[in-house]
């Protein structure tokens, strides 16, 4: 098996703690058309699929067909709002740092919407996202995890194969996401949905902090 060159990474869960923030701007956008609002805990089982999936589950029965506003509405509060308590877990920034001066690529393929991904890492990994080679979020013309289509385009862009691949992602849709892509996967522990969860839904390497991360590439040859 090949050494791996590319490590992708998904984002909230993965590369920062953001259910706050997600949360918080749902609420916001519920509590606005007059619709009951969620804890963190009840917002952490909604999200990792799509914004729309989010909104859609979040709105109370026999108002489903409302999602669009509240989806837009949701933007408008999360694009002022999604860093007032985000910041990356600890030890991340150290280890994509390490992980990069060792001659790594790296990337970040979430289903996050490519709108506020991009600025949420250009603010919290300075300068600007350097570290990462390639930022892919959601947008409308491509479809979402776990269809293997971002993944896909974005390592043939860095040009490197399945084999040279690895991706890191702390949900059950990163898992499958992982496998319809043909790559190898790394579970974190410290994400949304923890350990049991991750094994549960077929993951074979669970990692327990990031700085894990720089012996587990060492090793997968």
């Amino acid at each position: 098996m090949n050494r791996i060159k590319l490590i992708a990474f998904d984002l909230d869960g993965t590369l920062c703690y953001t259910l706050k923030d997600i949360a918080a701007s749902l609420n916001h956008a519920l509590a606005y058309f007059g619709y009951p609002t969620f804890s963190d805990d009840g917002v952490s089982n909604l999200v990792g699929k799509s914004v729309v999936y989010m909104c859609k589950n979040a709105l109370p029965k026999g108002h489903e067909d409302e999602w669009e506003a509240l989806v837009e509405r949701w933007h408008v509060e999360y694009a002022a709002h999604c860093c007032d308590t985000t910041e990356p877990y600890p030890g991340m920034r150290e280890t994509l740092k390490a992980l990069k001066e060792q001659g790594y690529t790296l990337a970040c393929v979430t289903n996050k919407p490519n709108r506020h991904a991009v600025p949420i890492l250009e603010r919290l990994f300075p300068p600007n996202a350097e570290l990462f080679s390639r930022i892919q979020g959601q947008t409308p013309e491509y479809p979402t995890k776990p269809d293997p289509f971002m993944m896909d385009m974005v390592r043939d862009e860095l040009g490197f194969s399945r084999e040279e691949t690895l991706y890191v992602g702390d949900m059950d849709v990163d898992v499958q996401f992982a496998k319809n892509s043909g790559l190898r996967f790394a579970g974190c522990a410290w994400g949304f949905r923890g350990e049991a969860f991750l094994r549960e839904a077929g993951a074979q390497i669970v990692m327990q902090k990031p700085e894990d991360l720089l012996e587990l590439v060492k090793h997968m040859e």
